[in-house]
């Protein structure tokens, strides 16, 4: 969270003083009564995937399960802390669905304390329907109860309960696979190539939508040596080279249309548009894209698209 704040925040010594243990984030959905795990791909931007192949955050919702533990919590209070002595300090998630423009809180459960330390433990159900395109969640200290006394030497600390002292992490998760849910048709023509895009008269790709009505990748099942064939990928290493010169090209066009800086800064983006997809690429890609030369951007689009896929 890019905040700024006039008064003292957690620092990442601080949490560490205060043995600070985050647990990574667990998510699943529930369907016909069982409850199914989703597996998390990417680094700035994580995306779900579903071994079932079934999983639709529109339809099938989301939950999310994490624990935190502060082995020593009060190093964050006092005068060399975010908080006064007397103070409560409690943490919670603020969640952000830019697509539907609304957030929310998780709030733990009962807080266990055992010796001093506390264990926060927190599930949350997103219904079908309630969110959509991305999901922000941003893990935060706050005062939860102000303090009724605040010491001389406290005097330069926030004693408001409900206020922000400070991030402790945030996770980013989209829900708009970028490279697997690439507008593909498959054909079975001998007079046509093995390959090729088609790319529609686009008026603006930060609104046009990210569909065959919009751009399409044509597949060619004529040849034996057809990288997917249905819903079966046949030759990874040849399909990586047809998606990463798809990429390639699109990022032309965008360039070519002036809307390449947009695109890839989140500016007047709609989810699900060709521009918020190739946002959420260029987000993810290990290896930073290279502009200096055509042949150094194909080349590092390509090991971008490697990594995706395999």
């Amino acid at each position: 969270m890019d905040n700024l704040y006039f008064f003292p925040t957690v620092t990442k010594d601080m949490l560490e003083s205060a043995g600070c243990n985050c647990g990574k984030y667990a998510f699943g959905y529930s369907s016909d009564g069982a409850y199914h795990s989703l597996k998390e791909k990417g680094k700035t931007t994580l995306s779900l995937t579903d071994k079932l192949d079934g999983w639709k955050i529109e339809s099938d919702g989301l939950r999310i399960e994490r624990e935190i533990k502060v082995q020593y919590p009060s190093i964050l209070k006092g005068k060399d802390g975010i908080a006064c002595e007397n103070a409560e300090i409690g943490i919670c998630i603020i969640w952000t669905n830019r697509a539907l423009t609304q957030m929310g809180y998780i709030m733990p459960e009962p807080v266990k304390k055992h010796g001093g330390a506390e264990l926060y433990e927190f599930r949350h159900e997103f219904c079908p329907g309630e969110i959509k395109g991305d999901l922000t969640l941003d893990t935060v200290v706050y005062i939860k109860e102000a303090a009724e006394e605040v010491k001389a030497e406290e005097g330069h600390l926030i004693n408001e309960a409900g206020v922000t002292v400070g991030s402790i992490d945030s996770v980013e998760l989209s829900f708009e696979n970028a490279y697997m849910e690439f507008p593909i048709k498959e054909v079975n023509d001998p007079q046509q190539p093995l390959w090729w895009i088609e790319l529609k008269n686009w008026e603006d790709p930060r609104r046009d939508s990210f569909d065959e009505e919009n751009l399409c990748l044509y597949l060619n099942a004529y040849y034996s040596y057809c990288p997917k064939i249905g819903d079966s990928i046949v030759n990874s290493e040849l399909l990586v080279e047809i998606i990463s010169t798809a990429y390639l090209i699109i990022i032309s066009k965008l360039e070519e249309m002036n809307y390449l800086n947009d695109t890839f800064n989140d500016v007047n983006l709609e989810p699900g548009s060709i521009s918020k997809i190739m946002f959420y690429f260029y987000k993810n890609c290990a290896v930073p894209l290279r502009y200096e030369s055509i042949d150094s951007l194909q080349k590092s689009i390509h090991q971008n698209i490697e990594l995706m896929l395999r």
